[in-house]
């Protein structure tokens, strides 16, 4: 099984003020109404230290490592390229290569080029005004285009290609909650756009396919409980209503915690990703700083229900805010054990994840790494280090 760890252009890379989440996080509007942190992404240096945080990876004995690509930095406008980040991508890439890593590259995880998609533009004129991100058909065959510049350069370098990252959070978040860009609630618009994300993903896996590639997607999947026909529908909803509509040759899955749901399907709060922060669960399980429950039993519940689709699986992601360290140890020994018992074959677990990283709307609040900002280990990348020992 490959070990590693997955990583967002966004979260690690060197900051950047193209993108719509540049836009999202700086926003007046947001920042008085506390949606945002106030912190930019300025502590990060992925691009500057690359090989240095590889070379940690190394040492707590991973062999494989999603990224993503850093569209707004790659295509700075429409049709202009930037050949300082292809070579850039290029040497990050070959570095990983070079030191035997297993590469999945992630087309898309959540950020789109500013002009692709103005959010705040979007939000104020009530989705008439744009650019309009994934709400405009227009931005497919920009996707296909970026797709193929990806390939093209970078082929000789890349094991798996995947899609998106959570497309259903990049929705649900931004369309339906409002938590995301562009902030709006709206079945209409979120519909249209999920429809607009599976076009863009079959079009990408059919031409990228052709061409040799081994195209999936990478989906968040939460241990969905509570009565059957309640189960059933939210599953549907939440996971199937998508993920039988694409083609892929692989899936991905996060894992993070469960959602337990009452007879009218509504989430019951005390359990899941609705519990108190470093608390417990009404159920006495820990919770996270995010105010996540610790639950690895759902992760065998949710690759059971995956292994339908026939296609190998990887954990992409999983992980837990915890600035302590106190719950990171056995939340990583017990999600392997948890993912060993379902009997399902997966082929690779990535942790969610190396380094403390910027956490979307919470900016570097949430500590997810098994080293700090300043690449100091906590004691759960030696635990890490040991449980994927490999002699």
């Amino acid at each position: 099984m490959l070990y590693g760890f997955s990583i967002a252009s966004f979260q690690y890379e060197e900051m950047n003020n193209n993108s719509d989440w540049y836009a999202w996080i700086t926003d007046p509007t947001n920042l008085f109404l506390n949606k945002v942190s106030g912190e930019l992404p300025t502590r990060n240096y992925y691009i500057s230290k690359y090989s240095q945080i590889h070379d940690l990876a190394l040492k707590v004995n991973a062999n494989a490592w999603r990224l993503s690509f850093s569209w707004e930095k790659l295509v700075p406008k429409k049709d202009k390229i930037s050949t300082e980040y292809l070579n850039l991508y290029r040497k990050i890439l070959k570095d990983l290569k070079d030191k035997g890593f297993k590469i999945f590259a992630c087309l898309n995880h959540f950020v789109l080029p500013l002009w692709l998609h103005d959010p705040i533009k979007a939000r104020e004129s009530l989705m008439t005004q744009g650019p309009l991100g994934w709400f405009d058909k227009s931005i497919i065959d920009e996707f296909l285009k970026f797709s193929l510049l990806i390939y093209d350069n970078f082929s000789e370098y890349i094991d798996y290609i995947c899609t998106f990252n959570e497309p259903n959070n990049m929705i649900d978040f931004g369309y339906l909650t409002g938590y995301f860009p562009p902030g709006i609630t709206s079945n209409y618009v979120a519909e249209k756009v999920r429809n607009n994300v599976i076009e863009a993903h079959n079009k990408v896996y059919e031409e990228l396919s052709r061409k040799g590639a081994k195209v999936g997607i990478v989906y968040m999947i939460p241990a969905i409980q509570g009565e059957d026909n309640v189960k059933k529908e939210a599953e549907k909803r939440l996971v199937w209503d998508f993920l039988d509509k694409i083609k892929i040759d692989w899936i991905g899955v996060n894992y993070y915690s469960r959602i337990k749901l009452d007879k009218k399907g509504i989430p019951l709060h005390g359990y899941g990703f609705f519990c108190e922060k470093d608390s417990s669960s009404l159920d006495g399980n820990p919770t996270s700083d995010y105010g996540w429950e610790v639950y690895p039993e759902g992760i065998t519940q949710v690759l059971e229900s995956v292994k339908r689709i026939e296609k190998p699986i990887y954990v992409t992601e999983n992980g837990v805010a915890d600035e302590r360290d106190y719950l990171r140890p056995r939340f990583i020994l017990d999600h392997l054990n948890a993912i060993k018992s379902s009997r399902v074959k997966v082929e690779g677990y990535f942790h969610w994840s190396l380094l403390d990283n910027y956490e979307w709307n919470f900016g570097y609040n949430m500590k997810f790494g098994l080293y700090d900002i300043n690449m100091n280990p906590r004691p759960s990348a030696y635990i890490f280090k040991e449980i994927t020992y490999m002699p």
